[in-house]
């Protein structure tokens, strides 16, 4: 048992005796009143997202799962196979499982998969990555307007903005959290 202060995003946790998994956890500690947690949880059996808020004094059943790195390989239809590097073993996740990291697969990044009974139920993201700039306009002298930044096209199709001295065959590194440009390699 966990205390819900103790909970964090990808734990995997037994709620309405069904296992689920954190997917947005924020901590409120109000003026008055005790402490909580506002969460969302992911069914795992399901796939149905619920909104749950947690008490300070609650505890909570954490499952065991297996937890890994593995290695994106490449997207087949639905699906996104990854490979642990270890044993070569190779796995199917549905490209539904990655939320918001679908532009953020590249076959040189490392991904904590977790694995329960047998399947991955969720991907964990890098917190940074390093891509190449494939396409951007070039920045006109003066063009400070628009905050001086621009938008840039990655090797995997994400689109983010960039300072205006970025140029395309450059890398950059981005935070994948947030899609925001965090420094050039």
């Amino acid at each position: 048992m966990a205390m819900t202060m103790e909970i964090s995003r990808g734990m995997i946790i037994k709620f309405n005796n069904e296992p689920h998994i954190i997917i947005e956890k924020e901590f409120y500690s109000p003026g008055k009143g005790g402490s909580f947690n506002k969460t969302r949880l992911k069914s795992i059996k399901t796939g149905k997202i619920i909104a749950n808020v947690f008490k300070s004094e609650e505890k909570v059943e954490e499952i065991e799962v297996n937890t890994m790195t593995v290695q994106f390989v490449y997207i087949d239809g639905e699906n996104a196979v990854f490979m642990d590097p270890n044993t070569y073993e190779q796995m199917n996740v549905a490209l539904s499982m990655i939320e918001g990291g679908i532009d953020f697969l590249h076959t040189e990044a490392k991904y904590i998969a977790k694995i329960y009974e047998g399947e991955v139920i969720f991907l964990q993201l890098p917190p940074k990555i390093t891509l190449l700039v494939t396409e951007t306009p070039d920045a006109v002298k003066g063009d400070t307007t628009s905050g001086a930044y621009k938008d840039a096209t990655l090797e995997t199709g994400a689109v983010v903005k960039v300072p205006l001295f970025i140029k395309a065959g450059q890398k950059i590194i981005v935070n994948t959290e947030d899609r925001a440009y965090f420094s050039k390699e």
